[in-house]
């Protein structure tokens, strides 16, 4: 997938998330750092009752993420997108600007 397209679904998960949630993201980060655009998907999937939004979170992690040939696919969905990772910095993305 080219590079203005993610950076569209970036772009159109941005004003979903703003305008459902509030929370504003940077579009350009997200299709750029890896390990900030999996806690924006983790947190947009993670809101009830958001249909509009989660659909546009998946569209991102496909377009960003290529899951590996032999994996197999996990009961929660997220657990192979997202690494265990320690709590400062999975916490580091949603408390901070940047």
């Amino acid at each position: 997938m080219q590079e203005r397209e993610k950076l569209a679904i970036a772009a159109h998960l941005h004003v979903v998330m703003r305008r459902k949630t509030g929370r504003v993201t940077d579009v350009e980060w997200l299709v750029r750092n890896n390990d900030y655009a999996r806690e924006i998907i983790k947190l947009a999937l993670s809101e009830p009752d958001q249909s509009e939004l989660h659909e546009w979170a998946r569209k991102l992690r496909s377009a960003l993420f290529v899951p590996a040939p032999d994996s197999k696919p996990s009961s929660r969905g997220e657990a192979a997108l997202v690494p265990a990772k320690s709590k400062s910095t999975s916490r580091r993305f949603l408390d901070s600007l940047r």
